[in-house]
């Protein structure tokens, strides 16, 4: 049998790493999550309150917040998950619930990156530019929450998957089993009769 035909295992986290990469990965998502609550807090004061003065401070607080922890919570949440995916029996593509974990983890870091960032330091520099005692008319208006409702439901989606692992494996999944079953004894093992 010639060497190209020969697959190599999938490579396994120790148990020892498998777990701190699983704790830091629920850690990192859980933390995603709460990011886009507090977010959710203080878009709904920036858009009810009567105090211009708080819907500044709240405005600039979710531009912080963005700029210090979003992105690198959500970075981290995609490499741990991809290690997770690539170290253990899971894999990336081989059962449907790790595959649309994945696609919506990185719709959610790309819609993090190139749009919700942007979009508060835009509205952090309409509000470092308004006066004190005047409200940031972009800053009351309730499209705010779409990032929000958006984002919330794709993590509780993810948790679901992550929970109840539905859908079995992919087409990919079942002939990558089928062919390691296919994959005849070593030598150096006999049958049993």
């Amino acid at each position: 049998m010639s060497t190209s035909t020969v697959r190599r295992p999938p490579m396994n986290l120790t148990p020892r790493w498998r777990k701190l990469v699983l704790v830091v990965h629920v850690v990192s998502s859980v933390g995603w999550l709460g990011i886009t609550l507090v977010n959710a807090v203080l878009t709904f004061i920036s858009v009810f309150t009567g105090d211009p003065r708080l819907q500044h401070a709240a405005i600039l607080m979710m531009d912080r917040i963005g700029e210090y922890l979003l992105l690198p919570v959500s970075l981290i949440a995609l490499v741990s998950g991809l290690v997770l995916g690539v170290g253990t029996k899971w894999g990336l593509i081989r059962y449907k619930w790790v595959a649309i974990k994945l696609v919506l983890t990185l719709i959610a870091v790309g819609l993090t990156l190139f749009s919700l960032l942007p979009g508060l330091r835009e509205l952090a520099a309409l509000t470092e530019s308004t006066m004190d005692g005047v409200f940031v008319e972009m800053g009351r208006r309730p499209d705010g929450f779409y990032p929000i409702i958006v984002s919330t439901t794709m993590y509780l989606t993810m948790t679901v998957l992550s929970v109840y692992k539905p859908g079995g494996k992919t087409p990919y999944g079942r002939r990558v089993t089928t062919r390691r079953d296919r994959v005849p004894q070593s030598a150096g093992q006999t049958r049993r009769l």
